[in-house]
């Protein structure tokens, strides 16, 4: 009772575990480590870029924290791999064992069909056989009997064949699967060790960026004056673009009311009915279309630069090893210095403005707002129309002379995590 127990537990733990891996693939699997391996091949890039700088930097910090995010990513793929093929491996046993069983069944089977054939080999028995039937028709079906028993033998025959081409087939699988799994064992471990030795660098930056806290302190004081001044210009722009729209909606307003009666009607019922909140923003059908648009790509907008690795992340965070928390407007992008900068989406450029010395835009999309700050050069000027990926400028450096901008995302004056409007890189 127990042993049968124990078998049914095994079988369902098996069922789990396949059903958790949300019937991902193995090429699946292969095509997400890839990715990852990329990702991390990228954020060695960066890092190597800005290592330069022999200061230990809150930048460098990130895009190691960033890559140890990775490598555990990929263990974990490598994880899911080893528990798809030993659930191959569990399927093949169990089938070979299947097939081993029903080869010997057949065989015996055979055996005992050739035996009972050898002892009644001659001619004349089978003659026998058929002339000592009582009646023509008995005649009649004792041969088909006969013939009926040889298609019998030669199916068994063949039956054996195809399940030992099947068993054979079954076992090569087997040793493939083996094989499979030797290999990814073999890269866990490198992961594993690769692991150890970033978590080991991660340790010593982070001492040594201890040594530099109050160094970073200043540092982290004079960013968090610039990130003032771009909130509070980017706060006055969309307070001037919320009144502008307030005043025309207040000037349409007056004008319907000194129309006729009959007139007002007219223009009230071509008016579109919808159900979207009122917002002063949108005060057009075009305009409302654009906030829509933004909305519906939550999750999907393109990054405003291609070659892009998040130094530091949307609000407050702590820096590991020290007292300082960051508190952030936007994103903090590293890049390569005079990339391409483009809009995200559709819209029209509110203001092009400086910022302690650097080039900034902001668009508006209806009711939401992009910024791209620390831009070298800018290719768009007020009232400009942009589509999704236009040009707006040239990415500029930063103190340490690396490529980087920040983009900020509002929704009317409240700003909000950018990262989760765009793509996953």
């Amino acid at each position: 009772m127990m042993k049968c127990l124990a078998k049914i537990l095994f079988f369902v733990f098996i069922g789990l575990s396949i059903s958790s891996l949300h019937a991902q693939t193995r090429e699946e699997l292969e095509k997400k480590r890839k990715e990852i391996q990329l990702e991390i091949t990228s954020l060695q890039q960066a890092q190597s870029a800005i290592t330069n700088d022999k200061k230990a930097s809150l930048s460098q910090l990130k895009l190691i924290e960033k890559k140890l995010r990775s490598r555990y990513a990929f263990i974990d793929n490598l994880n899911d791999d080893m528990r798809l093929i030993e659930n191959t491996l569990f399927s093949n046993n169990r089938e070979i064992y299947r097939l081993q069983k029903q080869l010997d069944t057949l065989k015996q089977q055979y055996s005992k069909t050739i035996e009972y054939a050898y002892k009644n080999r001659s001619s004349y028995d089978m003659m026998n056989f058929i002339f000592t039937a009582t009646s023509f028709n008995d005649a009649i079906r004792r041969t088909s009997y006969l013939k009926t028993y040889r298609k019998y033998r030669d199916e068994q025959a063949q039956n054996i064949i195809k399940t030992s081409k099947e068993l054979e087939v079954k076992i090569q699988m087997l040793t493939v699967n083996k094989k499979e799994k030797g290999k990814v064992l073999v890269e866990q471990t490198t992961q594993k060790q690769i692991l150890e030795e970033e978590k080991q660098e991660k340790n010593q930056f982070v001492s040594k960026l201890k040594l530099r806290e109050k160094e970073i302190e200043k540092e982290m004081i004079a960013k968090r004056k610039i990130e003032r001044n771009l909130q509070n210009a980017v706060a006055a722009i969309i307070r001037r673009e919320i009144e502008a729209a307030r005043r025309k909606a207040e000037d349409e307003a007056r004008k319907l009311a000194a129309k006729p009666e009959a007139e007002k009607k007219t223009i009230t019922s071509a008016k579109p009915i919808s159900a979207r909140k009122e917002n002063v923003l949108e005060n057009t059908p075009e305009v409302t279309k654009v906030s829509v648009g933004f909305e519906n790509n939550k999750g999907n907008l393109p990054w405003p630069v291609d070659k892009a690795s998040v130094v530091s992340s949307f609000g407050k965070q702590k820096i590991e090893g020290t007292s300082l928390i960051e508190d952030n407007i936007g994103l903090t992008i590293q890049t390569n210095a005079g990339v391409n900068v483009k809009a995200v989406f559709e819209g029209i450029v509110t203001t092009v403005y400086d910022i302690a010395g650097s080039q900034t835009v902001t668009i508006k999309h209806g009711k939401y707002f992009t910024t791209y700050y620390n831009l070298s050069s800018v290719n768009v000027s007020k009232g400009t129309v942009v589509q999704m990926g236009q040009l707006l400028g040239k990415a500029g450096v930063n103190d340490d002379g690396n490529g980087e901008i920040m983009f900020v995302v509002n929704i009317e004056s409240i700003f909000v995590n950018p990262e989760i409007w765009l793509k996953n890189l």
